[in-house]
């Protein structure tokens, strides 16, 4: 499946360089090339311009549309806008980078996946999802993701694992992901970054209208599911514009026995019986031949609304011996869900002072209400039955230049300054014990009384950047460049949720992290590349501070940041019908940043992380292709004097992930695709273990199908069956938090049997 994201052997356009100006000295037209010449010219190009960048990513988009036709004989390159903050080629960035694209988006939500699903089938070393709006142990490499819109931060420092269901997939251009830490962005992408690029406006004014639904194969009653999706866009003179809405109500979920899923899930919440709202809206105006603007608004709320809830009657031994189960009933008075707004201004200059120029400024609020549950038995302190929300605020700006120091040489620099002041707290709605003992587990009644849980904090992070990029020679590219990061971190007296005073407090922390690559043409077809990068990410301060003791203070509490150390080595080939990678990872960190279970401290331990992943994509004919992906990793960790502990938990660390696809352009306007996601085993932790996220993993395997009809010139039929073959099977993270130290059975939620969807989409 890797082929949605393949690092595609690319080569810069004759005459230009490979970031967009014209090279020193223009390759003629008539050379063909297989000349040495040739072979040169594109090795050494570096600059490419923006119309050719821009028609690369339209290119790239309408080529996977038709992918089952012959290529062209020669092909716009692929295009990264996340991996160095400006515009480059895929084959010139010294790490991995995966895109998805918009057309293979749509087929994976024909299939009934969402953006958290669709990046855990395609995305190599990405931990696979669960039909939930949690992330959590979602990793990327073992570790944690920076998820971006536009640009714009949506991960919180309060990690409340719920950032990649916050725009709708019809809103989405593509996906660029950075597979590694890095800190090109700043804090927290010590695992990659997922930036998630929008729709754009301009051309001719155009709409489009999509209407579908779903259901349940394996108990059809109570699971139809229905969305409707539309998009505008268009320009007029100098002015472009974009709306795209989307309005989705899901059904109840089902298993392949056909018994209802709770709509907690495994206690992280689920997009069961969930209405959702997702909104954005695009105005830009070009000043000039040189500038534009753009005002970019986009909103998301989703709230669940359901009779049902998880059964805590179900047996508690043996683990993962009983499945969790539904039962109705259920009174809630705060509903489960999520919303999400933001708010961000543009501009960009071609030229000036010799440089292109992108400045954003941007605001985010952010709230998410999650499932009640039981702390205690009523023996304890503080809420016995609690419901916790999340507020959020974001306020910042980005200044970023694209410098060519030297042409003749082909040296650049990206440089400049990001500025971020973030605001977060974590309280919580108290429910009567009584009325939830009476019922069953079923009524959850607020006694009016709201505690704090995670007090309001304030963290505030300026970042200066530069990144240097030579053409060393021909087929030598050098990239190296530095960040210096300084957080502000304030937070006020308070009183813990048991009822205990902690002292509040601020703290500094500052740190420079080194980047440095090399990508070496070996020849035509192969690309080697070789990289170190340090990421850099606060612990989550809320975890840390919720989890304070009556009397202690914040300036006792281990905030010490993590810096994560990326070692990496690769290479991406291009034999004509068939195209490949493979990439060796490293990393480690002194001071790693770990949940110790639930309500328990964070593990603050030195770690390792290393594997590898592997991809290929094949066209066997002109009708045919396939394709699929390897994932492998391991991490440990250790003592402060270096001994070794043990492995990390399943938290961290994702079982081996293989994914294999098969597609046919079975008449000119049907196409067919089956894929398959197979999660395998992992058994590194003694049976009589209790500690968090310690236990085996099964493998299971999962296919797909996904069909495509074309109706006309203005028609798309997408229809395709989740789970195709019904399978019985408990996700990864579902297996992972049945646990002595976090969950039990209530947890052990089964996943979706065999799900139809169908959907229509008109051109007009």
């Amino acid at each position: 499946m890797e082929r949605s994201g393949r690092d595609t052997r690319l080569r810069a356009p004759a005459g230009f360089d490979r970031r967009g100006r014209p090279a020193p000295n223009p390759v003629p037209e008539p050379m063909t090339a297989n000349t040495p010449q040739a072979r040169a010219h594109a090795s050494g190009a570096r600059r490419i311009p923006r119309s050719i960048l821009s028609a690369a990513v339209a290119s790239s988009c309408a080529a996977l549309a038709h992918a089952q036709e012959p290529a062209p004989a020669a092909s716009l390159p692929e295009v990264t806008v996340t991996a160095t903050r400006s515009e480059a080629l895929v084959d010139t960035v010294p790490q991995s980078v995966t895109i998805v694209r918009r057309e293979e988006i749509e087929r994976q939500v024909s299939a009934g996946s969402g953006l958290g699903d669709i990046l855990g089938k395609l995305v190599p070393g990405f931990a696979v999802g669960r039909e939930s709006p949690s992330t959590f142990t979602q990793t990327l490499r073992g570790r944690n993701i920076n998820v971006l819109i536009d640009g714009v931060p949506q991960s919180t420092n309060r990690n409340g694992a719920r950032i990649l269901t916050l725009i709708d997939p019809s809103a989405v251009e593509r996906i660029e992901v950075i597979r590694g830490a890095t800190a090109i962005y700043g804090d927290g992408a010590t695992g990659g970054v997922v930036n998630i690029i929008t729709r754009k406006g301009g051309g001719a004014v155009a709409h489009s209208t999509e209407v579908g639904g779903n259901l349940s194969l394996s108990h059809p009653a109570d699971s139809l599911g229905t969305v409707l999706r539309h998009t505008s866009s268009g320009s007029k003179d100098k002015v472009d514009f974009l709306f795209n809405v989307a309005v989705e109500q899901t059904g109840a979920f089902f298993d392949a026995d056909g018994d209802r899923i709770p709509p907690s899930g495994a206690n992280q919440g689920s997009l069961s019986e969930t209405r959702s709202y997702s909104l954005l809206g695009k105005l830009g105006y070009q000043l000039d031949a040189s500038q534009s603007i753009q005002l970019t608004a986009q909103a998301y709320k989703a709230d669940q609304d359901t009779d049902y809830t998880t059964d805590p009657s179900v047996p508690a031994a043996p683990l993962r011996g009983h499945k969790s189960r539904a039962i109705s009933g259920l009174s809630l008075d705060e509903k489960e869900g999520s919303k999400n707004s933001l708010v961000s201004l543009d501009y960009n200059n071609k030229e000036i002072w010799g440089s292109k120029m992108h400045a954003q400024l941007f605001a985010r609020d952010y709230t998410t209400v999650y499932a009640p549950y039981r702390r205690h038995d009523g023996t304890g302190a503080g809420p016995e039955v609690f419901q916790s929300f999340i507020d959020s605020t974001k306020l910042g700006g980005r200044l970023e230049f694209d410098t060519l120091l030297s042409d003749r040489h082909g040296v650049s620099l990206v440089w400049g300054a990001d500025h971020i002041r973030e605001e977060t707290s974590q309280s919580g709605y108290v429910h009567d014990p009584a009325a939830y003992a009476a019922s069953g587990g079923r009524v959850f009644r607020s006694t009016g009384q709201v505690v704090t849980w995670v007090p309001p904090y304030d963290v505030v992070s300026t970042g200066l950047f530069g990144q240097l990029e030579w053409q060393a020679t021909a087929g030598l590219l050098l990239r190296g460049g530095l960040r210096h990061e300084s957080i502000d971190v304030d937070v006020g007296d308070f009183t813990n949720i048991d009822g205990g005073a902690v002292g509040g407090g601020s703290k500094r922390y500052s740190d420079t992290l080194y980047n440095l690559g090399a990508v070496f043409d070996l020849n035509e077809r192969i690309n080697l590349y070789a990289s170190y990068n340090q990421g850099f990410s606060l612990p989550d301060m809320g975890l840390t501070l919720r989890g304070a003791a009556a009397g202690s203070s914040f300036a006792a509490l281990n905030t010490q940041p993590q810096v994560v150390d990326n070692y990496e080595v690769g290479v991406r080939g291009n034999w004509g019908g068939t195209r490949a990678s493979f990439a060796l990872f490293w990393s480690e960190n002194d001071l790693g940043a770990r949940s110790g279970g639930l309500n328990a401290a964070i593990v603050r331990a030195p770690e390792k992380i290393y594997g590898f992943e592997a991809t290929v994509d094949h066209r066997f004919a002109n009708s045919w292709r396939a394709g699929g992906t390897f994932s492998w990793l391991e991490g440990k960790k250790y003592a402060a004097t270096g001994a070794e502990i043990g492995y990390l938990g399943n938290d961290a660390i994702m079982p081996p992930k293989l994914t294999a696809y098969v597609e046919h352009q079975t008449t000119p306007k049907w196409s067919n695709r089956l894929q398959v996601l197979y999660s395998g085993s992992r058994d590194r932790f003694d049976p009589s273990s209790t500690a968090a996220y310690q236990n085996r993993i099964e493998d299971y395997a999962i296919l797909d199908w996904v069909s495509e009809y074309r109706i006309g010139k203005k028609g798309t039929l997408s229809f395709g069956i989740n789970n195709l073959l019904n399978e019985q099977y408990h996700s990864t993270f579902s297996q992972t938090v049945v646990n002595p130290r976090v969950y039990g059975n209530t947890a052990y939620a089964a996943a979706s049997g065999a799900v139809l969807h169908a959907t229509y989409k008109h051109a007009w």
